[in-house]
């Protein structure tokens, strides 16, 4: 009886107590150290529902479970709980419907880009250069996730992502293994349609010029990073200038193919169906940038 708070001889009971910190988020918590002398506590008491106390208690077990299996990360719950706190129904309501929208055009994207290079049998007027650049991109990517300790999931996703660049490498190039040494080695071949016209040309101009530029962005990022950031290793810190090296100026990248349509006075060598799902997935990733809470250098890559 003691323990249900219950007196036997009157047979009345004392309700049972929970603190709710359902909805405390993480960025609310204040760090406790020797320094801290005085600190603002508010508590709100208030009665609730069964229903409403088991729904949260529901949710929150929900959230430790998928944490356990690696398929949530720490403060991913939090972004969920802030959409229901700071976003109001009608915008929660949208932001629904445009993840949809967002996974249906993201898969369409994804399904015509390798049936276009599947079938693709010329690189006249196709960047080879961009092709390979964009693995590069993809590769740094996935080797940053990896070492902050992302989920599986988001693992995975990047992982396979990196896998498909590089197969679009093989159908862009001639791919070869070199025997000859006694490593092994991968080595890279221009195909006939690419460079018996004016698209290797024009692609060996835009990716000259525009390396300078890039090799002057990125230089400069590392040492203010390496200056100003604090980071784990020297590996850390390589892997964190390039990440957002390829964050900040990924745009670079689209500016071989737009110098070459110039040139070629022509796009009818592009994929246009997958293009088309790209530029509507651009207004939504648009609107996420403003809707959903995410680092800045990421906000800013989605208007390229």
């Amino acid at each position: 009886f003691a323990d249900l708070n219950i007196d036997p001889s009157q047979g009345n009971y004392y309700p049972t107590i929970s603190f709710n910190e359902f909805w405390l988020l993480r960025d609310k918590l204040i760090a406790i150290n020797e320094t801290v002398t005085v600190l603002p506590l508010n508590l709100e008491v208030g009665p609730i529902s069964m229903m409403k106390w088991q729904l949260f208690m529901q949710i929150d077990q929900s959230f430790q479970i998928h944490r356990s299996y690696g398929s949530m990360v720490e403060g991913e719950a939090d972004e969920l709980k802030r959409v229901f706190l700071e976003g109001n129904p009608y915008l929660l309501v949208i932001t629904m419907v445009v993840s949809l929208l967002h996974s249906v055009f993201d898969f369409l994207a994804f399904k015509n880009d390798i049936q276009f290079w599947n079938k693709n049998k010329s690189m006249e007027g196709l960047s080879a250069k961009s092709v390979v650049v964009s693995f590069l991109c993809q590769l740094i990517v996935f080797l940053y996730l990896l070492d902050n300790e992302t989920s599986w999931m988001i693992l995975a996703s990047s992982g396979i992502g990196c896998c498909i660049e590089f197969w679009k490498i093989g159908k862009a190039m001639h791919i070869e293994v070199d025997r000859t040494g006694k490593i092994p080695m991968l080595r890279f071949r221009d195909r006939d349609s690419y460079a018996s016209n004016k698209t290797k040309e024009y692609d060996d101009i835009a990716m000259k010029y525009l390396s300078y530029v890039l090799f002057l962005l990125v230089a400069g990022f590392s040492i203010y990073s390496l200056m100003y950031e604090r980071h784990k290793s020297w590996y850390s810190w390589v892997l964190s200038s390039l990440t957002s090296c390829v964050y900040m100026f990924g745009f670079i990248m689209m500016c071989p193919q737009l110098f070459i349509n110039y040139k070629l006075k022509s796009v009818a060598h592009l994929p246009w169906r997958q293009m088309t799902y790209k530029f509507l997935n651009t207004i939504i990733d648009d609107l996420f940038a403003f809707v959903i809470k995410m680092p800045t250098l990421h906000r800013l890559s989605v208007f390229r």
